[in-house]
């Protein structure tokens, strides 16, 4: 295959004894070292190799204006735009940043195009204040605001550019306009013999600049079209054809060059894959296959229409592929690190009352660039999990140095934890402070330090600039800042470009020939991008104008797509069909009309990744020695409700709970709880009927109990949910909710006594226990339970547990006593109120026949429903010994040591 840049090199040695004189313009950068490497191959002799340049040195030389970054044009920008705004409406720099840089967009694109800017915003403003006219009453102060901020474009376009023309520097448009203006100049005073080679929509500037090169035949240019393109797809030749027949200079001289190799035979496959991620895993399959053609992957290129797919891309490159070079910037925004100095600055923007929200803490110490600071990083461990335990919502440095235990390496870092002050250049200066301090670290990569060193150039030029021009004041500011320049700012890679796999965007591909073509994301909206267009000025001034609009961009991108596949010879377009991701599931126009175009040589597929049907297996534990030791170990310490319904409900929970003594990970509870609500309902009735034990409850006491509610809550609040903050949001609610049930409470129990019932208090929080003997089982079993309430009623003895949940009598009735120890949906409460019942009637020698016994459950939720008993009614003897029997059943399934623990579907997932 003879690529675009080998006939160019071809064609200039042939016209040609003197290289040397001539200086190369080519659209990018990449296009000049391939060019570079070819002419070092054709040429005959040793010699000086030509001057080969982008297509912006050249402007940026013809121009004289110095480029400008992008972070530094916006601090200009802002103190242009603060001298021209009456002082009581300058916006702050927060503010300002969030449509400054579209603003700076259109101003580039309006200088690049050689608009009449000030025809162009008088325009502008005058529809806008038609627009206003038209709305006649409807006018709001918003409206009017938003005609005088058109207004200011005029003013803020012609001070910026002044200043930065008076400075030496520039944005792409005004270099371009500046370029433009000095043409003249240089081709009157200029000896260089230019080459313009590969380019193909030109903005206006350029369009100039290549006319006044070429009519003064200082210059030849040399184009990359198909010839089949010409007459079958005019959208990709839009711009070419429009050159070929409006350029004076083609009236004189040949059109160099219009080929014919995408007529050539080619393999063309286009695969549809789900997802973004399978479409990258295809792609390394594909290179799996053309590495068993060829060794050499320096004639194959992975193109990214969406390239934030990069590092995806980097982490699913098969073995075979021994080298890369990557033509992309990879944005910072998918660095990890970046998420570290975000995390930070949130940190301080919620800091209050001196402390630091739990969450965000945890997310800095959780960080892999942080934990790998500590060599033990078991230190950090060991503080969340005393950040959990304690509860605390709110941490200041002191508390957290207590809770690492003042551990030094933790000491070091704790710069990160104070009060930065809100101000932006201590913030950076901590950032900085922070990247020197990662650096130090043996065990990073070469990858992980171009990153720490990306970030360290970032903020120090964050920190120069606002040293110098003092726009951030505060860390939310910043932090906005921040994460705007990481949707724009990338990581260049450095590599040798001339061997090895080239993983590309699509514009990195201009000039470039590969023979085999792997695309991603051939989707409609991703290639072309579609009709989305940011920018403060409408789509038809846009056209009356002059400026490009996603037409032409369409029409650009059409070109670079056929172009880059005219010469190559397999070429695989991988689509994403997902219907819920961008792109919609719908292949790309592109495709469609390459279907059309290669009907013979296309074939499509539709891939997805192979999914393994596996057939969930319950899990299985034999009881060996060592669980029938630890049940035993359990038999003595004694088995409660809760452990036996936990059984009942997945008996492998109860393995990993009871036997394994797995627990869960505490977490801070940041929203109370419902154990915790729980909890301080329990103790605050506990406290307030504790004083009658053996007392008959008056109408006095209860009414003295319900002024305190207040104020008893609060305090078990305070001693329970210690560290936590009640003062607001869902946590006050809950607060409010615990002293409404206990008052709703207190007020059933006082009806209770005013309607002449006698109410005694006979325990609270009463401890139950019984060994319990079965045959087969040679050693006592140990039972044991707390009632949270027994009373009397009337002469009636009742077993109460209270419940903060809805509960309903439904949950109490019992049909069939064989499932109270199979069906913990339908009778985990009855069990554990039966279960209760049966201690307190063994260890206290009850006769139930003289003494009736009421076991139930009091529900908060369900306080209308009163005390709700088992079966609507007195536990009998016989209801004791059939619910014993159940229960000596369950536990000879325990201890049978020829029955296994098997695990159990939940009953709440259907």
């Amino acid at each position: 295959m003879q690529s675009f840049l080998d006939r160019v090199v071809i064609d200039i040695l042939s016209k040609t004894e003197n290289s040397t004189d001539l200086t190369f313009v080519l659209p990018s950068k990449r296009a000049g070292i391939f060019l570079k490497n070819i002419l070092k191959s054709k040429l005959k002799k040793a010699t000086i190799l030509p001057k080969i340049i982008s297509i912006e040195e050249f402007i940026e030389e013809l121009s004289g204006i110095n480029a400008i970054d992008s972070t530094t044009l916006l601090f200009e920008f802002y103190s242009i735009y603060k001298v021209s705004t009456e002082a009581e409406k300058v916006e702050s720099f927060e503010n300002f940043t969030k449509w400054a840089p579209l603003l700076l967009q259109d101003f580039n694109e309006i200088d690049r195009h050689l608009v009449d800017a000030k025809y162009l915003f008088a325009y502008l403003t005058d529809i806008k204040r038609i627009e206003t006219l038209l709305k006649g009453e409807q006018k709001t102060d918003l409206i009017l605001n938003q005609v005088k901020f058109y207004e200011k474009f005029e003013s803020y376009y012609d001070r910026l550019y002044s200043y930065l023309v008076e400075s030496k520097i520039g944005y792409q448009g005004l270099q371009y306009r500046e370029a433009a203006e000095n043409i003249e100049w240089y081709i009157n005073n200029s000896s260089d013999k230019l080459v313009l080679v590969g380019f193909n929509a030109l903005n206006k500037a350029e369009e100039k600049i290549f006319k006044g090169l070429l009519d003064s035949d200082i210059a030849s240019i040399y184009w990359d079209i198909d010839a089949f393109f010409i007459k079958n797809n005019p959208q990709v030749a839009t711009f070419i054809n429009r050159y070929k027949s409006d350029w004076n200079y083609f009236e004189k001289n040949d059109f160099q060059w219009t080929c014919n190799e995408f007529s050539n035979k080619k393999n063309i496959k286009i695969i549809g894959t789900p997802k973004d991620i399978s479409q990258i895993k295809y792609a390394g399959e594909i290179l799996k296959e053309i590495a068993n053609t060829s060794n050499n992957f320096s004639d194959t290129a992975l193109v990214l229409a969406e390239e934030s797919m990069l590092g995806a891309s980097l982490n699913s490159l098969p073995n075979e592929v021994k080298s890369v070079n990557i033509t992309m910037g990879y944005e910072l925004k998918n660095i990890p690190l970046g998420n570290l100095f975000d995390y930070l600055f949130k940190l301080q923007i919620h800091h209050k009352n001196g402390g630091f929200y739990y969450k965000e803490v945890i997310s800095v110490l959780n960080h892999p660039q942080v934990k790998s600071l500590f060599k033990t990083p078991e230190i950090i461990d060991r503080l969340l999990y005393n950040i959990a335990a304690n509860n605390f919502t709110y941490l200041s440095i002191s508390s957290l140095l207590k809770l690492a235990d003042n551990n030094p390496e933790y000491k070091e870092l704790s710069f990160l934890f104070e009060n930065w002050k809100n101000d932006a250049n201590v913030a950076v200066d901590n950032c900085i402070r922070f990247i020197e301090l990662a650096k130090k670290n043996e065990s990073l990569n070469t990858l992980e330090r171009e990153y720490l060193f990306r970030f360290y150039t970032i903020f120090q030029q964050l920190l120069n600039l606002n040293e110098k021009f003092g726009h951030i004041t505060d860390i939310k500011t910043l932090n906005v800042f921040y994460n705007q320049m990481l949707k724009t700012e990338k990581l260049s890679f450095q590599g040798e470009p001339l061997s090895g796999l080239q993983v590309m965007g699509v514009l990195e591909t201009r000039v470039l020939d590969f023979k085999n073509i792997i695309i991603t994301s051939v989707n409609e909206g991703v290639l072309p991008g579609g009709k989305s267009d940011n920018s403060f000025i409408p789509f038809d001034i846009k056209q009356e104008v002059g400026l490009p609009t996603y037409k032409e961009k369409d029409a650009i991108f059409a070109y670079h797509f056929f172009r880059l596949i005219q010469r190559a010879e397999n070429i695989y377009a991988i689509y994403n069909t997902e219907a819920d991701s961008y792109g919609s599931g719908e292949q790309s126009r592109f495709l469609t009309q390459l279907e059309i175009f290669k009907k013979d040589e296309v074939e499509k597929l539709v891939v997805a990744p192979d999914v393994v049907k596996t057939n969930f297996e319950f899990k299985e534990i034999k009881k060996d020695e060592f669980v029938n030791d630890e049940l035993k170990t359990l038999a003595n310490k004694g088995f409660s409700a809760s452990t036996l319904t936990n059984y009942i409900l997945n008996p492998l929970e109860f393995y990993n709970q009871k036997i394994l003594r797995i627990r869960e990970i505490e977490e801070v509870e940041e929203t109370i709880a419902a154990n915790t609500l729980g909890t301080i309902i329990h103790k605050t009735l506990e406290a307030f009927y504790e004083p009658y034990i053996n007392e008959i409850l008056t109408e006095e006491h209860l009414v003295q109990m319900k002024s305190k509610v207040s104020s008893e809550v609060q305090k078990w609040f305070n001693q329970v949910y210690s560290n936590g903050n009640i003062s607001t949001g869902k946590n006050l609610l809950v607060y409010n909710v615990a002293k409404q049930f206990v008052s709703n409470f207190l007020k059933q129990e006082l009806n209770l006594v005013k309607q002449g019932n006698s109410l005694k208090i006979l325990a609270l929080e009463k401890k139950l226990a019984m060994e319990i003997e079965i045959d087969g089982i040679h050693f006592p079993i140990k039972l044991v339970g707390e009632a949270d309430r027994i009373d009397e009623l009337n002469g009636t003895l009742r077993i109460v547990d209270y419940k903060t949940g809805k509960v309903l009598q439904n949950d109490l009735n019992i049909k069939d006593w064989n499932q109270i120890t199979k069906d913990y949906k339908k009778h985990s409460k009855s069990f554990q109120v039966l279960f209760y019942a049966l201690l307190y009637s063994k260890s206290e020698n009850l006769d139930i026949d003289k003494h009736p016994l009421e076991s139930g459950i009091i529900s908060f939720k369900n306080l209308k429903a009163g005390f709700l008993k088992v079966n609507k009614s007195l536990v009998t003897q016989k209801d004791i010994e059939l619910f014993e029997n159940e229960l000596k059943l369950l536990l000879l399934e325990i201890f049978d040591v020829n029955i296994s623990i098997l695990e159990k579907e939940s009953p709440f997932t259907n």
